[in-house]
């Protein structure tokens, strides 16, 4: 993970994100470190000269030259900030080149366009809420911002239990994994103190022989990765990687988000009933 690209809104759970990220990166050799923030236009109306509502309903006119003064102004604001939080994580990391970047746009068009043109390893953000993994799985706004983002995601909670992960597991449909997926494991992997990769699977039969030529063939291309595979039966996928996790102690998950997997399917999933997340550990996303 030689250049990571960290997201910044200046919120505490940012922080933390960031914060998380640093710990790793002197096992991973990191060089640089990049600060964004990304900021959306304000819309801004004034009163309709004609009585309030123009033909259109609309509630007023947009103001476009209070929208330039109000962007430039946000602009700057955010621009002392970022410079500030460089100053002070480069004080404590003086080896690590960090660079910042405020800019307007959308988060997930403004992310990939960096990924295409500045070759990041990774990109890092924080979330909200004890019910991270939830969150990441099923939807939130924070989410379905920056769920077209391409490249490999790691999603930090408030508070993460380990700072450095000691046991990271990998909730797999048992599909085979692309070359990039395995080269983003490894890349994410090797360089951390873990001795093995735990990869769960609930509520399919391990003993089914077409399931068994899938591990076989998922062990093989993990095998720099020292894979222990693991069987979970519950009342549903979310229940069974919940109790993984904290029966296992997992420190770090990592889930494969392919469109036509059962995870990708379920990170667009809206569902009514909340899932009890309450678990602090990051998140790993890559995209199949």
């Amino acid at each position: 993970m030689k250049k990571i690209l960290a997201l910044t809104d200046f919120s505490r759970n940012a922080a933390h994100a960031i914060e998380y990220a640093l710990s790793l990166a002197p096992l991973w050799q990191t060089e640089a470190l990049t600060l964004l923030h990304v900021y959306e236009a304000p819309v801004l109306f004034q009163a309709d000269p004609s009585g309030g509502m123009n033909p259109e309903a609309a509630p007023g006119l947009i103001n476009y030259a209070l929208i330039t003064e109000q962007s430039e102004a946000i602009a700057e604001s955010s621009r002392q900030r970022i410079h500030a939080l460089r100053e002070e994580l480069a004080a404590i990391h003086p080896s690590l080149s960090i660079t910042t970047e405020v800019t307007e746009g959308l988060l997930g068009d403004v992310v990939n366009e960096r990924l295409k043109t500045a070759g990041y390893d990774l990109v890092v953000m924080g979330i909200r809420g004890k019910s991270g993994l939830e969150k990441i799985l099923i939807g939130s706004n924070a989410i379905k911002a920056i769920e077209g983002i391409h490249g490999p995601l790691l999603i930090v909670p408030d508070q993460p239990t380990d700072r450095i992960p000691k046991k990271i597991a990998l909730a797999s449909d048992l599909e085979i994994l692309s070359d990039t997926t395995i080269r983003q494991l490894e890349q994410f992997v090797m360089q951390l103190p873990v001795n093995e990769l735990q990869v769960i699977n609930v509520n399919m039969n391990p003993a089914d022989p077409v399931n068994q030529e899938r591990i076989s063939a998922i062990k093989a291309q993990l095998r720099r990765l020292n894979v222990v595979t693991h069987f979970q039966q519950a009342s549903n996928v979310e229940a069974g990687l919940e109790a993984f996790v904290s029966q296992h102690q997992i420190s770090l998950l990592t889930f494969i988000h392919h469109e036509r997997s059962f995870f990708g399917q379920l990170f667009h999933k809206s569902v009514g009933k909340q899932i009890a997340w309450n678990t602090t550990i990051p998140v790993l996303r890559l995209k199949g």
